[in-house]
């Protein structure tokens, strides 16, 4: 962890460096730019000042003027009568007009000044382009030299600033996986705050999910424990059996007890399943098929009731889903609708659209629920308190995983005369939700 940080340290500083350092070269570039064109127009303007202040003292011969010492032939002034030629005198063309001229001669670039046609001052251009780039180097050298002294300033900020950083990532590091209370966030940078704060959001959000799985698999413990105490006793009293009818009168009890177990194990990997894993883009499934079939299937259960169960309102409506998620759902419905409707009762399935929304109800002609109950159903293991059904209180958990799931929303309420109404809707609209199956 340490390692990582000094490395993602670096490669701030790195960054900021970086981002210095062009920002500097950018500025010293057009600062030298702008010098040398300033220093270049006003080198000219002496230069040429210069040249006709020379002319104002020629004489009537040419004179040569240099600087004391040794200097630079670019140095030379030179002064000459136009057509008298002479050694030291240059090929101005004849004929040239009064006033500043500059021309190519001897190989080099000769800045001339022509006076009343007679006399001509010259000098190289090459002295206000050496003047242009002193000015432009010494604008440029000091920016240049400023470059690192900043770089160092910055990295020194920056390792001073990310200090809290790394001291609370000390604290993280020290936390073993029971820690999940809330980081602090004194002295930490304003830039770094919104990041501290949703992190905690999510150990927030990591704290409910862990407590409510810590309930889960208290539940399903003690859930599992009483099925595997009646297996282990009846699997004792089939031991004990001396006659086939015996044998086979204890063997019912222990099937029984299978597929009960068979069920819960089932169901809770279903659950499981939901909570646990990744997400997967919904496809267009045919609801009013899914229903159809589920009830196909579970029609032996409300015929073994004499219930009559039927379709009355049925539409062909297409939704975004996961076919698997949505059968779980239906059959979860119309299994409680049948389990607790007493015998000879009915229960009636529709499926319509309204508003923009599928809109699937189960009512049926049971004792309904205690209106204090109504939000307690869709916790994982609860009944119901006066249920003398068999079940283990996790199909509407599921269900409401999978509605969550699909965007979608359950709303159970007890009828005005009899029984309860289990209704599911969901957007008609919406196939980019994202879904997962129950394998």
């Amino acid at each position: 962890m340490d390692g990582r940080q000094r490395k993602l340290n670096r490669s701030l500083q790195q960054d900021l460096n970086r981002w210095i350092l062009s920002a500097t070269a950018v500025f010293a570039l057009l600062a030298s730019m702008v010098s040398g064109w300033v220093a270049f127009d006003e080198a000219q303007e002496l230069q040429d000042t210069h040249l006709q202040q020379m002319a104002a003292l020629v004489a009537t011969r040419t004179l040569t003027i240099a600087l004391p010492g040794d200097s630079d032939p670019e140095d030379t002034l030179i002064l000459q009568r136009l057509g008298e030629p002479s050694p030291r005198s240059l090929p101005i063309p004849p004929g040239l007009p009064d006033g500043l001229h500059t021309l190519e001669m001897q190989g080099a670039s000769w800045r001339v000044f022509v006076y009343g046609g007679q006399f001509a001052v010259s000098q190289q251009t090459e002295v206000r382009n050496e003047v242009a780039w002193g000015s432009s180097l010494h604008t440029l050298l000091p920016v240049l030299l400023l470059a690192p002294i900043l770089m160092a300033v910055v990295s020194f900020a920056v390792s001073r600033s990310i200090t809290p950083v790394r001291a609370l990532a000390s604290v993280v590091d020290r936390r073993d996986e029971t820690r999940l209370d809330a980081l602090p966030d004194q002295r930490v940078p304003q830039e770094i705050l919104p990041f501290i704060t949703s992190l905690n959001r999510l150990l927030a959000r990591l704290r409910q999910a862990l407590a409510q799985q810590q309930r889960f698999v208290a539940d399903a413990a003690h859930e599992l424990r009483t099925p595997v105490a009646a297996l282990s006793l009846l699997a004792e009293n089939l031991a004990h059996a001396t006659t086939v009818e015996e044998v086979q009168a204890r063997l019912t009890p222990v099937q029984e007890g299978l597929g009960r177990m068979h069920t819960l194990v089932a169901q809770l990997l279903d659950l499981a399943r939901l909570q646990g894993e990744s997400q997967a883009a919904a496809q267009p499934v045919a609801f009013q098929q899914i229903v159809k079939e589920v009830i196909a299937d579970l029609y032996p259960l409300a015929e073994a009731k004499s219930i009559d169960l039927g379709m009355p309102r049925s539409e062909p409506l297409t939704v975004p889903g996961i076919a698997e998620n949505l059968s779980v759902l239906v059959r979860n419905a119309l299994e409680n609708a049948i389990r607790y409707t007493p015998v000879g009762g009915q229960v009636d399935v529709s499926l319509f659209a309204e508003n923009g929304q599928v809109m699937f109800q189960v009512e049926d002609t049971g004792c309904g629920i205690p209106e204090a109950e109504l939000q307690q159903v869709f916790k994982p293991f609860y009944r119901v308190g006066n249920s003398a059904e068999p079940g283990n209180g996790l199909g509407l958990a599921i269900s409401q995983e999978v509605a969550q799931r699909l965007g979608g929303v359950i709303r159970i309420n007890n009828r005005s005369h009899a029984g309860v109404r289990f209704q599911y809707s969901q957007p008609l609209q919406g196939c980019g939700v994202k879904a997962k199956p129950i394998q």
